[in-house]
């Protein structure tokens, strides 16, 4: 009888694979915090840029008030502590990846800050604050988070 064995993956496959799963990840959270918090979630995309380095985008809407700014800064800050848990629960380290996860979540830190400056100073919330929100809501919703992520590490992009 003749057996049919695969190869074991290459180290550069099993990067190109951490790299789409923990992207996956990210882009869903930002997703799934969107509905959450009241937003829309108009496009989900991945795009591989290199072999084993992929980008994501989510294009969301918020309402344009305090409370709109303030899920969009959440929606934004998720990606991080969603790599983070990631990574944790998968027993990966950070030199593993092919990206650094705080540099990678600068624009979206900086978007955040901007969604909370439109907010009255009177009403708006620490930027601290706001990233503890963004934890405690990629704990709540991981779930949601990873069913998303399968969905979209197959697809590469999801539509409403």
């Amino acid at each position: 009888m003749a057996s049919t064995r695969t190869a074991p993956p290459t180290p550069e496959q099993q990067t190109a694979a951490i790299a789409l799963d923990v992207i996956s990840h990210h882009e869903a959270a930002h997703a799934v915090a969107a509905l959450r918090l009241s937003g829309q979630v108009l496009k989900i995309r991945l795009w591989q840029k290199r072999p084993n380095r992929w980008e994501g985008l989510v294009t969301m809407r918020f309402r344009d008030d305090a409370d709109g700014n303030r899920a969009a800064a959440t929606a934004l800050l998720v990606g991080v502590p969603t790599e983070l848990r990631w990574m944790h629960l998968h027993r990966i380290n950070q030199a593993a990846l092919p990206h650094d996860v705080w540099a990678s979540g600068g624009p979206d830190r900086d978007e955040a800050r901007d969604s909370l400056t439109r907010i009255p100073r009177r009403d708006r919330p620490t930027f601290r604050e706001i990233e503890r929100e963004a934890v405690v809501l990629v704990d709540r919703c991981w779930d949601r988070i990873e069913h998303l992520a399968a969905r979209l590490a197959a697809s590469h992009q999801l539509q409403p």
